[in-house]
């Protein structure tokens, strides 16, 4: 597990059990999800577009999420 990880993000991993391949392949499925939400709602709901854009920027900033990190 990463140093970088917060409090409760190390929590949730012990108690799934996740291990480091796991939680890399549950990031980038966050990450297919998420760009989807980002380019279909782009007009149709734009709120939906952000929540999409978040999601990008925090896996983007979680060296946790990167593969091979």
């Amino acid at each position: 597990m990463r140093a970088s990880s917060t409090p409760a993000t190390l929590r949730l991993r012990h108690r799934l059990g996740s291990s480091d391949l796991e939680w890399e392949r549950g990031a980038a499925w966050a990450f297919v999800q998420a760009i989807g939400l980002v380019w279909y709602y782009v007009d149709s709901n734009p709120v939906m577009a952000e929540l999409g854009r978040s999601t990008c920027q925090r896996l983007l900033e979680d060296p946790s999420a990167a593969a091979g990190a």
